[in-house]
């Protein structure tokens, strides 16, 4: 029996799932092999699954149900062992005093919205140092229980020292904690924005949008039906976003003179004066505003050796004190090390910094970094919104920032971090694709930089996607002290996480950025110029694709870069077949061919036979497209590659099709299916499944199109695919009558 209060996991969970599916199989007489052609999934994978090996998602669950006939016992179990919803709220400020009216309003905001029907949308505007976030976050926990779909949180960075956040970049975060593959994201922005609209819509999920700039950042952001709630904080008024939306509004001016003398007391504790009157003209003189409040409190608390009279003294500073000076009192007590790990902060312009990052931007051990930024969260200078993220409250990232410009150590530290940056990325792009060739040559980490390592894939594709937030600040700051290498190198060692996550905006941008740092060096601009071409070519910009590609093999020719130019050819030939441009295709893959022979690359070789059967494929020459389809399949594998194992079956699926070999197509199609399902890519496996169930409906086999229909429906769905592109024709293929009754859309 199971001890008194023990809770299972979700690991634990998965591996009860096994049990059950083993035991329902077992029970009906099946082996794996039987099971397997029913729910036509890899044996390997059902065995994975039984043993606990693999946790089970909703698609694997729904059809094993069906097939086991287990009345939605896998699938209960199955949906256990799911991630829990986001729970991404920053913890609520400790010792929070006041703003009752503010708190009533929003809660009859929220009440009034929810009367109404729809998305509830409430802004908090005010001056700096209001506490405009802080009051979100009080509300947001205290209603937080009435959203079981989760809480967003996400900073716009609207009014700080950053650039504002981009929407494409926000909603990439938001899709992809709402559990929306990365590889199922759009790349224009108005299609994320529809695709979180439908991730949303059948849920209660609160967000919590930070720190906005004005209306036109939030246009893309917001929920368009449903039960959820938006909360959102800026300095601005949003006119535009309440004429949009009605959105409920509540302006925070500074505190009443009650509320800020009750906050100073509640933070000095004991240690007030005895004298009332001193903690209110303490208050008049930092402006009644939150922050400065919290931060001059700080500093009486903090001055344990002044007595009574003398802390008096101490208070009486200059009439109407600027925030910054307030800021300075903090900063002017701090010890010295802590003092330079503050000025030093100030350069780093992402969102948040990790621990690791600032040891590095200090050339410290990670131990020292960590106890300076615990200082500075004592001090109230630094706060940790999440666990292992730290950051400056806009005020006080102003304040650091010019500190950092006249620090002499400035230009060190700069090339301390985006040499830590540099050899992340590297170390990361090795775990996550071992197999690739990277001729280019990492500069040796610089002294006092402890470069991060990775123990699995999962480490390192999480540590990419967690730092992909500060790679766009880092490489202009690089480029700011000169540090050019750093700042051209650092995308091209990107490569493999941005071919598996596909983050369009940082793809670009970063790539854009190495631009201007390799001005003068063809080599470095060779590279730059072919992956930015291939980022165009795959977004269908094939106009600007086709100008980067004859860059890149204008300046490889140029600096002699044979490995390179290879790369530039291969990717040319690519980009005309998607021209249709037959005859130019061959011409670039036959002269990329002698270049991968010369290096023995077999990425490259592999690439090509695939070139090789697209175009005999297009000529009409369907066996010989067969051949070189297999062979692709051949060194892929031996590579390790499963997405590219994938898209060689299924376009060789597809020639058997074209071909009337109608066994061979299904078969190439299921084991497509079992490829991209093990490598994670839901988009290729969408693709394998619907062409397979096309073909069964084709060979009169309609049940079983069905089913492989509805699996990838499924899928579709767990992704919150917009109903008006494929999940509405998979829906129309399994409701063919009701399709047909909708009225046409104008």
């Amino acid at each position: 029996m199971r001890e008194s209060g023990h809770v299972a996991t979700r690991e634990q969970i998965g591996e009860g799932f096994g049990r059950a599916l083993r035991t329902r199989r077992e029970a009906l007489g099946w082996s794996l092999t039987e099971l397997a052609a029913v729910v036509r999934y890899d044996k390997s994978l059902l065995s994975r699954l039984e043993n606990g090996h693999r946790k089970p998602t909703e698609q694997h669950a729904r059809a094993l149900d069906s097939a086991l006939q287990a009345d939605g016992h896998l699938i209960t179990l199955a949906l256990r062992a799911l991630p829990r919803p986001p729970a991404q709220l920053p913890a609520a400020p400790a010792r929070f005093v006041g703003r009752d009216l503010e708190l009533a309003g929003l809660a009859r905001a929220v009440r009034e919205f929810a009367a109404g029907g729809g998305p509830i949308v409430v802004t908090i505007d005010g001056p700096p140092g209001a506490g405009k976030t802080a009051l979100a976050l009080r509300f947001a926990h205290s209603i937080a229980h009435d959203y079981p779909g989760g809480q967003l949180y996400t900073d716009l960075r609207g009014h700080s020292v950053h650039d504002p956040a981009e929407p494409a970049d926000v909603l990439e975060e938001l899709l992809t904690s709402l559990g929306v593959d990365g590889d199922s994201l759009p790349a224009r922005l108005e299609q994320r924005a529809s695709l979180l609209r439908s991730a949303l819509a059948p849920t209660r999920t609160l967000l919590v949008l930070d720190n906005a700039s004005d209306s036109d950042q939030l246009q893309h952001l917001l929920p368009g039906a449903g039960n959820c709630a938006v909360i959102v904080t800026s300095r601005d008024r949003l006119s535009g976003l309440a004429m949009r939306t009605g959105a409920a509004r509540i302006t925070l001016a500074p505190m009443p003179e009650e509320e800020s003398v009750r906050l100073l007391s509640t933070i000095i504790g004991g240690r007030a004066p005895a004298d009332p009157s001193a903690l209110a003209e303490l208050a008049r003189r930092c402006g009644h505003l939150p922050l400065a409040l919290r931060i001059a409190a700080e500093r009486v608390v903090g001055d344990l050796e002044v007595d009574e009279d003398s802390r008096l003294d101490f208070l009486d500073v200059a009439d109407a004190t600027p925030v910054r000076t307030i800021i300075s009192w903090s900063y002017g007590r701090l010890d010295p090390d802590t003092a330079r790990m503050f000025r030093l902060l100030g350069l780093h312009q992402g969102p948040y910094l990790s621990v690791s990052a600032a040891a590095a931007l200090a050339g410290v051990r990670q131990g020292a970094a960590r106890r300076a930024l615990d200082r500075l969260a004592g001090a109230h200078l630094i706060h940790n919104p999440r666990r292992g993220h730290w950051r400056f409250h806009d005020l006080v990232a102003d304040y650091a920032a010019e500190l950092a410009l006249s620090d002499a150590e400035a230009p060190l530290a700069a090339a301390r971090l985006a040499s830590w940056y540099l050899h992340g990325y590297s170390a990361a792009g090795k775990v996550i694709a071992p197999y690739r060739d990277n001729p280019l040559r990492v500069a040796s980490v610089l002294p006092d930089v402890e470069p991060v390592s990775f123990g699995s894939e999962r480490e390192a594709v999480d540590w990419c996607k967690a730092e992909l937030p500060n790679v766009l600040p880092v490489l202009r700051l690089a480029l700011r002290y000169g540090e050019r290498e750093a700042a051209w190198h650092l995308p091209l060692e990107l490569w493999s996480y941005l071919l598996l996550a596909k983050p369009w905006g940082v793809w670009v941008a970063s790539h854009q950025l190495a631009l201007e740092a390799c001005v003068g060096d063809d080599y470095a601009h060779g590279w730059i110029a072919t992956n930015l071409a291939e980022a165009y070519r795959r977004m269908g910009d094939l106009a600007r694709a086709g100008d980067f590609y004859a860059l890149g093999r204008s300046l490889r020719e140029r600096c002699g870069d044979r490995p390179g130019l290879a790369w530039s050819l291969a990717g040319s030939a690519l980009l005309a077949i998607d021209l249709g441009e037959i005859a130019q295709a061959r011409d670039y893959s036959e002269a990329a061919v002698e270049l991968f022979a010369e290096t023995a690359n077999s990425e490259g070789q592999a690439l090509l036979l695939g070139v090789l059967g697209d175009m005999q494929d297009a000529l009409g020459d369907h066996r010989a497209a067969l051949s070189a389809f297999g062979e692709a399949v051949q060194l892929m594998t031996a590579l390790g590659s499963l997405q590219g194992i994938a898209q060689m079956l299924t376009r060789s699926a597809e020639v058997h099709q074209a071909l009337g070999s109608y066994d061979e197509a299904l078969a190439g199609f299921v084991a497509a299916t079992n490829a991209a399902r093990q490598v994670g890519d839901s988009v290729a496996e969408v693709a394998s499944l619907s062409s397979y169930a096309q073909l069964l409906a084709d060979v009169g086999r309609p049940d079983e199109a069905r089913q492989a229909w509805t699996q990838a429906l499924v899928i579709l769905e767990s992704r919150g695919e917009d109903e008006a592109t494929q999940a509405a024709l998979l829906r129309a293929k399994l409701n063919p009558r009701e399709s047909r009754s909708q009225p046409e859309r104008m």
